[in-house]
């Protein structure tokens, strides 16, 4: 039952990405109301918007019609005003997609789920709290994973094995250097010894925090140390920030 739910899951949330890729792609620059930081945004973090409006309507064909709503919405300039001064880009888009299923439920004269982005009124208000964090450890998790992928990216142009020991320090958090450098050597094909392997990973974490605090940026729209690190806290993520 997990198993189908979650080919259903990525399934649409394949289709989704799809037809904002193709709703942002094909409208001309001068014709769209976002910059093309905001666009390549809301192309990576299709998954937790969508989500997050599944959460809030609760029936995964309106999630779908409201998402491509969205996708429109965004085109047409609703976001034009996001701006560092003006907040996260983050909640800049929570507000956009609960303004959206509040629209929603107005036309059913329903109640909403959720009225706004830091204090939500409801009928459901306890509701109301998880999905907000639902959609924030959503975020969370994209922003692990787009690190973990730059980590890749990054050792195949230097040439490099960071990716490969850094991984396997995550997954093998009790082993001594001596245990992990043999694990490291399997991988790699060579002999690693573990003071090879404890100066390897050192420079593997410290690209790594290098990396998430450049995706964190992104997310902020190229915001400051200061507001980098605000969100680091926010999202639970400074001990994956810290060598």
């Amino acid at each position: 039952m997990t198993s189908d739910n979650s080919k259903v899951d990525t399934d649409r949330l394949s289709q989704i990405r799809t037809h904002w890729s193709a709703v942002v792609g094909t409208t001309p620059a001068e014709e769209c109301g976002s910059t093309e930081i905001q666009r390549e945004l809301l192309l990576r973090y299709a998954g937790p918007a969508y989500r997050y409006l599944l959460a809030m309507v609760r029936d995964p064909d309106v999630a779908d019609d409201l998402s491509q709503e969205f996708a429109f919405r965004f085109i047409r300039g609703d976001f034009q005003k996001a701006s560092p001064e003006r907040g996260r880009f983050r909640d800049y888009l929570k507000r956009a997609l609960i303004n959206l299923a509040n629209d929603h439920f107005r036309r059913l004269k329903k109640s909403p789920i959720v009225a706004s982005v830091h204090s939500p009124h409801s009928q459901e208000p306890s509701y109301a709290s998880k999905i907000e964090a639902m959609f924030d450890e959503d975020w969370r998790r994209e922003l692990l994973c787009r690190t973990w992928t730059a980590m890749d990216a990054a050792d195949v142009t230097s040439q490099t094995c960071y990716s490969v020991i850094l991984k396997l320090r995550t997954q093998h958090p009790t082993h001594n250097s001596k245990s992990l450098a043999i694990l490291a050597g399997e991988q790699l094909e060579r002999e690693v010894t573990a003071a090879w392997l404890r100066q390897n990973l050192k420079r593997a974490r410290d690209r790594f925090c290098e990396l998430m605090r450049v995706e964190v940026q992104n997310t902020l729209l190229f915001a400051g140390t200061e507001e980098v690190e605000s969100e680091l806290q926010l999202l639970g993520l400074q001990k994956y920030s810290r060598v």
